[in-house]
C-alpha cells in the first residue's frame, strides 16, 4: 500500500480515500479527497494541440463529464481564487502550461438532460439550462446599457424568442469577453443526447435544425472564442449539425492523440486496485478489460470504481441510453445480420467497414451490417480487434466483444427482447441453461417445449431465434471457467454449439436441426452425425473425456432432444 496517498492515523490505520461514485465535478472530487487518477496532464495536449474545436465522441461512463469539469475548473478566471489549490500536486502544475489556469471565462453545457419525449418539452429544458446559465454570470449587468440589460432579462425570464435562444450562447460569450477582456471557452457535454432523443421520438429534424443554428452562431466566426471542446458518443456530422464548421477536430477512439484521456490504463486500474487492496488478476481482467483505444489497453473506469468499491466481480456498467437503439437494430435487421449477432454472442469477431462519421439517419438502413456494427462498436459494445486498410483507403476493422461485462450488457439487451416480444422469461433461459449444464436432457425438452409455442415457427427469422436460444445459454457461459465456439450455417437449419470447460472437468456439443415432422428421428439422426463426424474430437484432444451430446430436433410447438 503507498502511504502517501492515504490519510494516517491511530494504531497505524489507514483511512482510505473514499470513490467517486456517481460524481462528475472536478472541484468536488478533490475538496471531498476522494480518489482521484490524474487526467490533468491532458491540458497541456488540448493546448498545445490548439484545435479551434475539439469533439471527443467515447461510450458512456468513460469519464467525459468529469473530463469537461476538469477543463472548466482548470481554465475558469472565476475560480480564480481557488483554481491554484484544487491542481497543486497534480500533473498540470508540473507543466510549463500552468501559467495558463485561471486565464479565461467559460461557457459550460450540459445536454445530457435533454432527453424529452417531444420537441416542445425539450425546447423548453433548454430554455431552463440557459436560464441558470445567465443566472450565475448576473454581475456581467454591470457592464450592460439599458436594452442589454433588458435582453438578459429576457434569458433569466424566458421570454427571448426562438432566434435570441440560437443565439444566447454567443450573446453570453460577447458580455463575457467585454467585462473580462479575454476570450471565452466553450464546453459541451453529450452534445448528442438530444439528436438520438429526437431520432427515436420523432422530432429529429426539428431538434437538429435548432442545434445547428445553436452551434453554428456559438462556433462558426464567434470572435469571442478561445476554443470550443464537445463531448459525446457518435459523431453526428453528416446530419448537418456542423455543416457550417469546417473547424472541427474529432479525436476518437481510433485516434492516437487521446487514447489514454477516457478510461483507465493498465497501470492506472493496477495502481487504484492496489490502493483498495485488490488484485488486478485475471479474473478482473476478463470482466471489465479488452477495449483497445488505438493500441491502448483500456479499462471501463465506471466498472472499475464499482468494483473497487464493492468488492464483487459482477457487471456495473449500465448503458442504457444506447440500448433503445441497439434492441431496434437487432429487431428489425436482416436475416443474414442476425446471423452476425449469433457470431458476436458466442465471441467470435465480425469483420466491417469502420466510419467514424455514421449517423442516427443511417440507422434506417437496418440491412448495412456496417452501420450497426459502426453503432456497437463507438457505444461500447464491440472493441477492435485487427484492422487493415485497402487499396481504396477503406479501414476494415474486427471487432468482438471486449470483456464478460459487454457479453453480460449485450445478454440483456438480447433477454429484453424475448421477454417484451416472446413473452419469454428469463428464468426459462436460465432453466435452459442449468438442462445444458447438468445433461439433463429431460429438463431441457421441457424448457423448449414451454419456450417454443412463444415463437412463431413461421416467422420469416425463426431460426434465428432457434439459435439466438442457444447463443444466449453461451453467454451464461462465456466467462472464465468455460470457452463457447459456434458453426451457423446460414438457411441451413443447424446451429453447432461446442462447449469446454476451461479446467478440463466437462464439454459439450450441441447439434440444433429444425424440422416439422418426425422429431424423434431427426434428433437421433443429428446425434449419429455427431458420433459419426467425430465433433468431440478437438474436446478430446484437449484432454477432455466428459463429454455431453445434445441432438434437439425442433418443430413448430414442440422439440426432442437425445
Amino acid at each position: 500500500m503507498k502511504i502517501y496517498d492515504k490519510m494516517y492515523v491511530k494504531e497505524m490505520v489507514y483511512l482510505l480515500k473514499n470513490l467517486p461514485i456517481g460524481r462528475d465535478n472536478f472541484r468536488d472530487v478533490i475538496e471531498r479527497n476522494l480518489y482521484y487518477v490524474d487526467k490533468t496532464d491532458i491540458i497541456e495536449k488540448i493546448l498545445s494541440t490548439d484545435s479551434y474545436v475539439s469533439l471527443f465522441p467515447r461510450p458512456r461512463r468513460f469519464g467525459k463529464s468529469l473530463f469537461l469539469s476538469m477543463v472548466d475548473n482548470f481554465f475558469n478566471i472565476e475560480y480564480k481564487d481557488i483554481n491554484k489549490s484544487l491542481f497543486d500536486g497534480l500533473k498540470i502544475s508540473k507543466s510549463a502550461y500552468y501559467n495558463r489556469i485561471s486565464s479565461n471565462p467559460v461557457i459550460k453545457l450540459d445536454f445530457k438532460n435533454l432527453k424529452q419525449d417531444n420537441y416542445e418539452i425539450m425546447y423548453n429544458s433548454y430554455k431552463e439550462m440557459i436560464r441558470e446559465l445567465y443566472s450565475k454570470k448576473e454581475y456581467l449587468k454591470e457592464i450592460l446599457n439599458d436594452s442589454e440589460k433588458e435582453l438578459y432579462d429576457s434569458f433569466l425570464y424566458e421570454t427571448a424568442d426562438i432566434s435570441k435562444y440560437q443565439k444566447a450562447v454567443t450573446i453570453l460569450s460577447g458580455m463575457l469577453y467585454r467585462y473580462y477582456n479575454r476570450k471565452v471557452i466553450i464546453l459541451i457535454d453529450e452534445y448528442d443526447v438530444p439528436i438520438q432523443q429526437g431520432y427515436l421520438e420523432g422530432f429529429y429534424d426539428d431538434i437538429v435544425s435548432f442545434i445547428r443554428e445553436v452551434f453554428s452562431s456559438s462556433l462558426k466566426g464567434n470572435e469571442y472564442v478561445e476554443f470550443a471542446i464537445m463531448t459525446g458518443v457518435l459523431r453526428v456530422s453528416k446530419e448537418s449539425l456542423f455543416s457550417d464548421l469546417n473547424n472541427v477536430e474529432v479525436y476518437g477512439i481510433v485516434d492516437s492523440l487521446y487514447n489514454e484521456a477516457f478510461g483507465f490504463t493498465t497501470e492506472e486500474t493496477k495502481e487504484l486496485l492496489e490502493y483498495y487492496d485488490l488484485e488486478l488478476n485475471d479474473d478482473v481482467k476478463n470482466m471489465y478489460d479488452g477495449y483497445n483505444f488505438n493500441g491502448v489497453d483500456i479499462y471501463n473506469p465506471w466498472s472499475i470504481i464499482k468494483y473497487a468499491k464493492y468488492k464483487e466481480l459482477k457487471p456495473y456498467w449500465i448503458n442504457t441510453s444506447g440500448n433503445s437503439l441497439i434492441i431496434n437494430c437487432i429487431k428489425n435487421c436482416s436475416e443474414d445480420i442476425k446471423v452476425v449477432f449469433e457470431k458476436i454472442l458466442t465471441g467470435e469477431s465480425v469483420e466491417f467497414i469502420y466510419n467514424e462519421k455514421v449517423t442516427y439517419l443511417d440507422y434506417n438502413d437496418l440491412t448495412s451490417l456496417d452501420n450497426i456494427l459502426n453503432l456497437l462498436f463507438i457505444s461500447g459494445y464491440l472493441t477492435i480487434d485487427k484492422t487493415f486498410k485497402d487499396d481504396f483507403g477503406d479501414v476494415y476493422m474486427t471487432s468482438k466483444l471486449p470483456n464478460g461485462e459487454t457479453r453480460g450488457l449485450f445478454r440483456n439487451v438480447l433477454l429484453e427482447i424475448l421477454k417484451i416480444d416472446y413473452r419469454i422469461e428469463t428464468s426459462l433461459i436460465r432453466q435452459f441453461c442449468m438442462g445444458i449444464l447438468n445433461n439433463d436432457k429431460e429438463l431441457i425438452q421441457l424448457t423448449l417445449n414451454r419456450i417454443l409455442p412463444n415463437i412463431s415457427y413461421m416467422d420469416s427469422s425463426e431460426s434465428f431465434y432457434h439459435g439466438y436460444l442457444l447463443g444466449l445459454f453461451s453467454m451464461f457461459l462465456n466467462n472464465k471457467r468455460f470457452i463457447v465456439r459456434s458453426n451457423r450455417e446460414s438457411g441451413l437449419g443447424r446451429f453447432d454449439l461446442m462447449i469446454k470447460a476451461t479446467d478440463n472437468s466437462v464439454g459439450m456439443i450441441i447439434e440444433l436441426k429444425v424440422g416439422d415432422e418426425e422429431l424423434d428421428a431427426i434428433a437421433l439422426k443429428a446425434l449419429e452425425q455427431i458420433n459419426s463426424k467425430k465433433y468431440e474430437q478437438e474436446l478430446v484432444e484437449s484432454g477432455i473425456t466428459n463429454i455431453y451430446r445434445y441432438a434437439i430436433a425442433i418443430g413448430s410447438k414442440e422439440c426432442s432432444v437425445k
